[in-house]
């Protein structure tokens, strides 16, 4: 016999087993009990948080033999009877022509549609209610949806619709309106953890805690997808699941090494830091996944620490906001590698090294030492640009600040090119020493006032002229002159 799935042998069987939506199954119970059911339900939430298992159960509800005997009873029923799971209805449902199932994603036409819905006005064949199941009814085309709002508004006898949607802001509200909206929640990691648990004693598997709190945090309030992670490690574990073995399997980055870096951070030790996060890289886990899953170790790390009284968090707060920052920079990048290694270096590096550099002084009048400061730069540049365009690149958003005492000031306008500018410094000043004969340190600042680089390019009259040009035409930009 083929293997079945986790998700598919985990599905709930009756109300009580509904996991993390309690509310939900009281509602069904009380209205199931007292015979009010509605002819259409519109189902909403995430994936995984069991719309369809519950309009599986609220249909083999409908036509339960059980059910229905203690509604005309009076008998109150608990949610562990509902359904009883024991009659011929139960038995058959799967298989009974009365109840049917269709997915709109994949069939979203209003032919589609209407061919569902023919027999519609005919009476069951074998059960007291047909039922028509339709997933992701927002997917519908406009005119799909037109073609079932009769049926749901004025619907036959004996006819019951269960609606499922992710996205209810993409279901008309003419058919939102004549359903009873379920509004499915996030299943809580509390609650996906000790489930795991429990599933993996039946499953005659030892899983340990931690690793069901990792997989139910990673579950993000989706009970299937936990499933499916449980169902990946235990199909590649042997007799116990651990932390170590959901890292493995599912392809993450382990506790022990995001707590290397973290540490590495908050010691100011730069070299540590580049051989942590070198090793980290080596996993061959992508730079976004790392940033995120530090993200998410520094927010456990906080809670840990509330638990234990402490309240100074200024240090994880930056670190979480700088990381935060760069995977915003990475998104569409070539260098996201890059990114967050200076972003690192920088969180571990002294706050002097990229402090904004002072207001920028007026090119109109350099100083002798300040154009000697250009030449030097630009020659470097010069040379190091034909050996690599990228640097040249960088070398273009430059702009020289100063020269003094062999020091030379370079400032860009943001702080992402000064990072990118930081990997080649010790580069630049080999090559400046080469050129101009003596050791030259190089001074990197940031100041987001800096006038065009071109500036700085130009001899003065140049510099002059372009700028009286730039005030004539109101170009904020030397390359609006040419527009």
């Amino acid at each position: 016999m083929a293997y079945e799935a986790l998700y598919t042998r985990g599905r709930p069987k009756t109300l009580s087993q509904l996991i993390g939506q309690e509310h939900i199954s009281n509602a069904l119970a009380r209205a199931i009990s007292n015979g009010k059911i509605s002819h259409a339900y519109l189902l909403v939430g995430t994936r995984g948080t069991g719309k369809t298992s519950t309009a599986r159960l609220l249909a083999k509800a409908m036509n339960c033999d059980k059910v229905h005997e203690a509604q005309e009873s009076g008998r109150p029923l608990e949610k562990k009877e509902i359904p009883c799971n024991k009659c011929d209805a139960c038995k058959n449902f799967d298989s009974s022509p009365d109840n049917v199932e269709f997915d709109a994603a994949s069939n979203r036409s209003v032919e589609d549609v209407q061919r569902l819905l023919s027999t519609a006005y005919l009476a069951p064949l074998r059960a007291r209610v047909k039922t028509f199941i339709i997933d992701e009814v927002h997917m519908l085309s406009f005119e799909a949806v037109n073609s079932i709002l009769k049926l749901i508004e004025e619907p036959p006898p004996n006819v019951a619709f269960f609606l499922a949607t992710t996205e209810i802001i993409k279901v008309p509200m003419t058919i939102r309106s004549r359903c009873q909206v379920l509004n499915f929640r996030l299943i809580p990691q509390t609650t996906i953890a000790p489930y795991l648990l429990k599933l993996a004693k039946r499953l005659n598997v030892t899983l340990q805690e931690d690793a069901a709190k990792k997989i139910a945090r990673l579950a993000e309030g989706s009970m299937r997808d936990a499933l499916t992670y449980l169902d990946q490690c235990y199909a590649m574990a042997d007799k116990e699941i651990t932390l170590s073995n959901v890292d493995e399997t599912l392809g993450l980055i382990s506790d022990e090494s995001l707590d290397e870096i973290i540490s590495a951070v908050k010691a100011k030790d730069r070299a540590a830091v580049g051989r942590a996060i070198t090793r980290a890289f080596s996993s061959g886990l992508a730079a976004n996944a790392i940033a995120e899953s530090l993200i998410t170790r520094l927010r456990d790390i906080e809670f840990e620490m509330l638990d234990a009284g402490e309240k100074n968090f200024s240090d994880l707060d930056k670190m979480i906001d700088a990381l935060r920052k760069s995977v915003s920079e990475m998104y569409g990048s070539g260098i996201p590698d890059i990114i967050l290694e200076m972003t690192l270096m920088k969180l571990a590096a002294p706050v002097q090294n990229f402090a904004a550099a002072p207001a920028f002084v007026p090119t109109s009048a350099p100083s002798e030492n300040l154009d000697a400061g250009r030449k030097i730069f630009y020659d470097v540049a010069k040379s190091l640009s034909a050996e690599d365009k990228f640097l040249g690149a960088t070398f273009d958003q430059a702009v020289v600040k100063n020269f003094s005492g062999d020091v030379l000031t370079v400032a860009f306008k943001s702080d992402g090119m000064a990072r990118m500018f930081e990997m080649s410094r010790q580069r630049f000043e080999e090559r400046a020493a080469q050129v101009v004969g003596r050791e030259i340190k190089i001074s990197v600042a940031v100041d987001e006032s800096l006038p065009p680089p071109v500036f700085n390019k130009m001899s003065e009259t140049d510099r002059s002229n372009l700028a009286h040009a730039m005030k004539t035409f109101k170009a904020s930009d030397v390359t609006k002159i040419n527009d």
